[in-house]
């Protein structure tokens, strides 16, 4: 494996192990992470000798979202920002893209969550068929409060917990921790933080003894009956409601804000 590489790919027999490689970054999901996770998953759809598809973190934290320094450090990204509809078209493709590929993939999926899962993590863990997570897991968004913004691309923590509970989350940046996550079915199991590995590779064992086609149609109905309850008619709406927020008044300052606040760093750094 490639160490610098941003996403790991190892195949521990039937099961495909993909990794956030990013530990110094918290796992920052930089536009260039993204592209290599779109590719990756393209590439697993259609291996049919991949039984399970398992999506973790490197380091002691799952993912703290998306990479902020992008405004700054990507002249392209920061360039699509400037116009409405391309900032619209590069969310739609950099971050609302992988999400929607790692949920639509054929074979089960298993996110293995420690430390921090902040905003766009949860984006990528909702996508994922079972959750196990560790003790120290932590849960929560902060979009709404510091950046001005409805939340990020998808309505995550709305579809996964209900409308009060997302509300409280969202609007106060409330936080949750592992075991409130495993009460209100945001994960299904908590283990320790040394029987993780142990637990995702139980579960991994026990879906491989599924039969394969059993599996990928049971997938198919649960997916149906998400579509029928609105899922994403419900996507759609909130997709354009999180791009008419970007330009509120409020959100452009805090913007400029944060894009001063990065450049000024960086000059620190010299």
């Amino acid at each position: 494996m490639n160490e610098e590489a941003t996403i790991l790919v190892e195949d521990r027999g039937e099961a495909r192990w993909i990794t956030l490689n990013r530990p110094g970054k918290r796992n920052a999901q930089s536009p260039t992470l993204l592209r290599e996770l779109e590719r990756v998953l393209v590439e697993t759809r259609d291996r049919r000798d991949i039984r399970v598809v398992v999506l973790a973190g490197a380091g002691p934290t799952f993912s703290a979202g998306h990479d902020l320094n992008a405004a700054v450090q990507d002249e392209d990204y920061a360039r699509n920002l400037e116009a409405v509809e391309t900032r619209m078209w590069q969310e739609a493709e950099v971050f609302v893209r992988p999400v929607t590929l790692l949920r639509e993939l054929p074979m089960p999926t298993v996110a293995r969550v420690q430390g921090h899962c902040v905003a766009a993590a949860m984006m990528l863990v909702s996508a994922t068929d079972l959750v196990v997570a560790s003790s120290d897991a932590q849960f929560s968004s902060r979009v709404t409060r510091d950046q001005g913004a409805d939340d990020v691309e998808l309505p995550t923590f709305a579809w996964d917990l209900g409308v009060r509970q997302a509300k409280q989350l969202l609007w106060l940046s409330e936080g949750i921790g592992a075991a409130q996550a495993l009460q209100l079915g945001l994960v299904n199991w908590v283990v320790e933080p040394e029987g993780l590995d142990a637990k995702v590779e139980e579960v991994v064992a026990g879906l491989s003894r599924v039969p394969r086609e059993a599996l990928a149609l049971s997938k198919l109905s649960f997916d149906f009956i998400e579509r029928r309850r609105g899922r994403d008619d419900a996507a759609a709406y909130h997709f354009l409601a999180h791009q008419l927020s970007h330009n509120t008044e409020e959100a452009k300052a805090l913007l400029a804000a944060r894009v001063a606040e990065l450049e000024a760093k960086l000059a620190a750094r010299g």
